[in-house]
């Protein structure tokens, strides 16, 4: 009599535990092993466990502009928790390998994935309606009935994460999401300029030298000026730029306008708290995109949980975004996971490969159990 009864308190233990905590443990422990294995072995350990996830593609219309949308759907069931994945400024858009792995893993471990190609991110602009057209297509995944009933969230890459935060806080189908998560995104815009232009980022308080990748050098400082609205001064900054790396080496050109003359005196300082201040000094019209894409302006309403996952190392956002964003009160909790494994958005960092079991034990573990939060938090 004793063992049946056992045996019906462990069946009735795993049932309560299941979708709290085992189904998200393994879950997590699928992501991981399939990122991670097939990042380092040419053999993927998740492919004998897990069948093929189907993969198909859509055009949509979202906030007007019409874009490719990749789904990865798991290879077994009808109905599964899904995630929108954001990507960052990469130009290989929905075909960029890290982001495919990502998404493939996913589905492998029971989530249905949606990979919109927003245009503008993946050509590093600054669109102003970026939130809004982000918002947009998650509220298309809100109404799939693949996941009708089922918790829907969002995770975020480098800039499209920060896009996506700052949907978070501003937007009505973001804001129901179940969780939103991010790797390695940023804060405030304002702060991550300032931190490319002067090569510095703030941590606990003190400036601390920062190198950014010679990508992001130009790119961001670019998009800035494009955002210019007279085309000829846009065109005397952007060059300006282009022969600076990403910086102005002279005052501004007589009878240039208060846009670009206040963006060129801002990218011609190496003192960070001055940079920060002139951009906080922007014209109205600049001002406004800056605030609308940064999650710093509506970031004490976000409800959903956040997850932020961020390289200690990355040269495309520095680690004080996410730390600041964590130390950042919001309506709902913050997890804020520092790692060393991965290189930006990339899976391994250089040298990982090298590295002993005191590096990988720790850092697969960290990872391991912030994936499991995170699904968990979303199904």
């Amino acid at each position: 009599m004793r063992r049946p009864l056992v045996l019906v308190f462990l069946v009735v233990a795993i049932a309560i535990l299941w979708r709290p905590f085992l189904r998200p443990l393994g879950a997590g422990a699928i992501l991981v092993a399939d990122i991670y294995s097939s990042a380092l072995w040419d053999r993927n350990v998740a492919e004998y466990l897990t069948p093929l996830p189907l993969v198909t593609g859509t055009r949509e219309s979202f906030g007007g502009i019409e874009m490719r949308v990749t789904w990865w759907r798991p290879g077994w069931g009808d109905r599964h928790p899904a995630l929108m994945v954001v990507n960052g400024a990469t130009a290989l858009g929905n075909d960029d390998p890290e982001t495919t792995r990502l998404a493939e893993a996913l589905a492998r471990a029971g989530y249905l994935v949606m990979l919109p190609e927003f245009p503008f991110i993946r050509e590093g602009t600054l669109e102003p309606r970026a939130a809004a057209i982000i918002d947009a297509a998650f509220a298309r995944l809100l109404l799939l009935p693949d996941s009708s009933g089922m918790p829907v969230g969002a995770f975020g890459f480098s800039v499209g994460g920060g896009m996506l935060l700052a949907a978070a806080g501003r937007y009505e189908a973001v804001a129901r999401a179940s969780y939103v998560g991010a790797l390695g995104a940023y804060y405030d815009l304002d702060t991550y300029l300032a931190s490319v232009v002067t090569r510095t980022q703030m941590l606990d308080g003190a400036s601390a030298a920062w190198d950014p990748d010679p990508i992001v050098r130009l790119r961001l400082p670019l998009a800035a000026a494009a955002a210019v609205s007279d085309p000829r001064d846009r065109g005397l900054l952007e060059e300006e730029l282009r022969a600076n790396d990403g910086r102005t080496a002279t005052d501004p050109p007589l009878g240039i306008g208060t846009e670009a003359g206040s963006l060129w005196r801002a990218f011609g300082t190496t003192d960070y708290d001055l940079a920060l201040a002139r951009l906080r000094e922007l014209p109205p019209a600049l001002r406004q995109i800056f605030d609308d894409l940064s999650p710093r302006r509506n970031w004490a309403d976000i409800r959903a949980p956040v997850f932020w996952l961020h390289d200690v190392g990355d040269r495309f956002e520095p680690v004080s975004e996410g730390e600041t964003a964590a130390a950042t009160a919001h309506a709902g909790p913050t997890r804020f996971q520092r790692t060393a494994l991965l290189s930006h958005a990339a899976a391994l960092g250089a040298g990982a490969k090298e590295k002993g079991l005191d590096f990988w034990a720790p850092e697969l573990g960290g990872l391991l159990v912030f994936a499991a939060s995170a699904l968990g938090a979303g199904g």
